[in-house]
């Protein structure tokens, strides 16, 4: 090529114009991908202006992170047919990934909304609140005794795992039948439960509850339970659905099981007098 007569760009002007490195062309080099149209006579790489269009299209598809190795396949010997068949397959990972993002999000803001909950938490306080419809996800093992042995537990709790998927653990739980709560059997709860939407989520209607907060071990709930219902009683209200057993602050921050703090509730109605 006569370089008189032709606009040619060294390797960093060709690398400006894409916003890349010029490493990323030089490694196009040395693969084959991409070579530049030539070398001066110093020894430095030039490019031309009718090597954009290739690579405008070699760049447009690593955007989208197609492999080198399917790019180096696909324009040893471009086609419709190749080129319909790259877009389906990025197509359908790029569903992928967003559908694994959306996951991603929905845990880290379950994340955000648990800890500016607790930000404003009194322990062993009754609180009395409307609450919305809420959406949650029931394990598929009922009839859950926490006295069970440890591997029985942890079969059914890796099952739950399996079953919701583990970016739906930000919050867990279990629910507990009213009849269980009053006759104080707290160690035999009907299922465990994820706060998250899915194909299988099902509706915690929205009204009245009643929450509290337990900090400490998990086998120490008794005397929250306790409170649970001598406040209840004291304000004239009575249980009006399940409870909801939540585990909001466990091993994820805490290192302590003193540390833990489990969030109780419960839908309550006024006694009728």
């Amino acid at each position: 090529m006569n370089n008189k007569f032709h606009k040619t760009f060294s390797t960093g002007e060709f690398a400006d114009l894409f916003d890349i490195n010029k490493d990323t062309l030089l490694y196009y080099d040395k693969i084959n991908l991409f070579k530049p149209a030539g070398i001066h006579s110093n020894g430095y790489r030039y490019y031309t202006l009718e090597q954009l269009d290739s690579f405008i299209a070699i760049h447009s598809l690593r955007s989208v992170n197609l492999p080198i190795k399917d790019l180096k396949k696909y324009f040893a010997s471009p086609s419709i047919d190749s080129l319909n068949e790259l877009a389906s397959i990025q197509i359908e990972k790029i569903k992928n990934e967003i559908s694994n993002l959306k996951e991603i999000q929905t845990l880290l803001s379950n994340i955000t909304e648990v800890t500016n909950e607790l930000s404003n938490v009194t322990i062993g306080e009754l609180i009395i609140k409307e609450m919305p419809v809420e959406y949650v996800l029931y394990s598929s093992a009922k009839h859950v005794d926490w006295d069970a042995p440890v591997e029985e537990l942890s079969n059914m709790y890796e099952e739950f795992i399996k079953e919701i998927g583990i970016k739906g653990l930000a919050s867990f739980g279990s629910v507990l039948k009213t009849n269980k709560l009053l006759n104080e059997e707290y160690q035999k709860v009907e299922c465990l439960f994820c706060r998250m939407e899915g194909p299988n989520a099902v509706k915690k209607p929205a009204g009245m509850y009643a929450i509290i907060y337990h900090q400490g071990k998990y086998d120490s709930l008794k005397g929250t339970y306790f409170n649970l219902i001598k406040e209840l009683k004291k304000q004239d209200f009575i249980t009006d659905g399940d409870v909801y057993e939540e585990y909001l602050l466990h091993s994820l921050v805490a290192t302590n099981e003193d540390d833990y703090i489990t969030k109780i509730s419960v839908k309550v109605k006024k006694t009728q007098n």
